[in-house]
């Protein structure tokens, strides 16, 4: 039997990232049950398969936010980054004109958009990815939220709420923190899906037409 060296590291005794990665899955499991545990009639079909698939997607989402490299500050025991947040909402501070020019030059399948969302006085921004573009239409496709025009407006009668805003720093921080306001009063930031946090880890913060490859579905 081969006797361990004395210097070197038990299996028990993580490094610091090691302890962070735990941290996360740890955190990342209970939102993510707690989130199936809330599943709707209609949705209990898949639940076998989605319970299946967690440990590989949330060791995924552990590994690319160790690797992600952002100034915003990590929370790693309730899975989530930490910055200012803004007084009111920033979207409000966007125009169609820059948005359409920015998703006439940039739209493309794979391409990381902000959504900003209002729903009884509830705003927040939402992040999701393209999937489609028609480019004859001036619009684009986003997986889960649905058709958008190039100027952000939502084309559709279940993503109204939505308005579709061209990516910037202060935008994407308030996505990626869940920054939420509510009757324009800052409120208790909102956890983001796994989802969510795989898009957020390929964000490229110096040029967010250019997110770094991954695959989040």
């Amino acid at each position: 039997m081969t006797m361990m060296h004395e210097n070197q590291p038990h299996f028990w005794q993580a490094s610091p990232d090691n302890q962070t990665y735990t941290e996360l899955c740890n955190a990342l499991y209970e939102r993510e049950l707690l989130r199936l545990s809330q599943s709707g009639a209609a949705e209990l079909h898949l639940l076998p398969k989605r319970l299946a698939s967690l440990p590989f997607y949330i060791r995924r989402a552990a590994s690319s936010i160790l690797r992600y490299q952002t100034t915003l500050a990590l929370d790693s025991q309730n899975a989530s980054w930490y910055a200012r947040q803004f007084s009111r909402c920033p979207a409000s501070k966007q125009q169609a004109d820059p948005i359409d020019r920015f998703y006439q030059k940039a739209a493309k399948p794979g391409l990381i958009v902000p959504l900003y969302a209002e729903e009884k006085t509830l705003e927040h921004i939402v992040l999701d990815s393209v999937d489609e573009i028609d480019s004859t239409e001036q619009k684009l496709h986003c997986n889960q939220y649905g058709w958008f025009s190039f100027n952000g407006l939502p084309l559709q009668a279940d993503n109204s709420n939505m308005f579709m805003l061209k990516p910037d720093k202060t935008i994407m921080t308030a996505a990626c923190c869940g920054h939420q306001w509510l009757n324009m009063q800052k409120k208790e930031p909102r956890l983001l899906t796994l989802r969510e946090l795989l898009l957020a880890s390929r964000l490229n913060w110096r040029n967010f037409a250019r997110p770094h490859l991954g695959k989040t579905d």
